[in-house]
């Protein structure tokens, strides 16, 4: 039996900042849409703790299948934190509801966070300890960006998202592909407070380079993709990887426009919002596809089926 996304939770809270909002520095709503597909993003309330941020979405999926599924980890993903230690997973396990039996552990990976989140779910899921897992991403990028910055300020939003990890008799084995260069760490990089510098170009080549042979290595997989989403940072990286990469009868989503780059939580972001508007089916199967600093970059082909998570309520 393999395992698969069974449930989903989003939440944008926080101030919805229209492309207006930088007139004040000299972008125009029509400049930014042209070169980035972005409209809007949310920026958080700088005073929520992320943890709580976080609980918007674990405690919908906790109390969804309580004493049906048994939760026995959290992987909290994030990278804008603000602090080492002690981490925010602990504290967004107790803030969702789980008990004190629970492995929860926070993890970075910049923009490929998520995947790298459902790279280490996934066999943790099924490795011979039941229950099922977690996988929470909260990006507060706002809290780093230098608002008065023209080359980043605009790019950038927030969100939080969590995925359900379970195993079913119909989900068939997924696979995945990741790597990572050490060398090219100054091609993005950003702190709490001190704004966010990246070498625009080269992150655009690089992009499009590697999520599209991500991509390519995973079209070995025997089963085909119902939807494929790649990491939501830049409408005209997306349509370049769709350009470059056979992804069949595949729906490819585009959200940027509605959410900016909100980081490791772009991917979940718009998986939820394309099953709550019904743009694609409630089951199927997922490719995603992430790309971020570090430089790490990676994929996932998994099923989901979100059909008895909205009977329960889930949106």
């Amino acid at each position: 039996m393999s395992v698969g996304i069974v449930d989903i939770a989003i939440a944008t809270p926080g101030q919805h900042v229209a492309n207006s909002h930088f007139d004040s520095i000299g972008l125009t709503d029509e400049w930014i849409r042209r070169r980035t597909g972005v409209a809007a993003r949310w920026w958080m309330d700088p005073t929520l703790p992320l943890e709580d941020a976080a609980s918007l979405v674990c405690a919908p999926l906790v109390a969804r299948h309580q004493g049906q599924l048994d939760i026995t980890a959290l992987i909290v993903v994030s990278s804008s934190t603000g602090g080492a230690v002690p981490g925010i997973a602990q504290r967004a396990a107790k803030a969702a509801g789980l008990g004190d039996d629970v492995l929860a552990f926070d993890m970075n990976a910049a923009c490929s966070g998520f995947v790298y989140g459902l790279i280490a779910a996934l066999p943790l899921c099924e490795s011979g300890q039941p229950g099922a897992v977690i996988v929470c991403t909260v990006e507060a990028m706002s809290r780093m960006l230098d608002k008065s910055d023209r080359n980043t300020a605009c790019l950038f939003g927030d969100g939080v998202a969590a995925v359900l990890i379970a195993a079913r008799p119909e989900f068939r084995e997924y696979h995945w592909h990741a790597g990572c260069d050490g060398d090219r760490f100054e091609l993005m990089q950003g702190e709490i407070g001190g704004g966010i510098q990246l070498d625009g170009m080269q992150v655009y080549d690089r992009a499009v380079r590697m999520m599209t042979d991500t991509i390519k290595r995973l079209s070995d997989d025997a089963v085909a993709p119902t939807v494929a989403i790649g990491h939501q940072a830049n409408s005209r990286i997306l349509q370049k990887v769709r350009e470059h990469a056979d992804i069949g009868d595949a729906v490819f989503v585009d959200c940027v426009e509605q959410f900016g780059n909100t980081s490791s939580a772009s991917i979940p972001l718009a998986l939820g919002t394309c099953v709550s508007q019904r743009s694609i089916p409630l089951a199927g199967r997922a490719l995603l596809v992430a790309y971020g600093a570090g430089e790490a970059w990676g994929g996932v082909a998994v099923d989901y089926d979100l059909t008895d998570a909205y009977a329960l309520g889930g949106s």
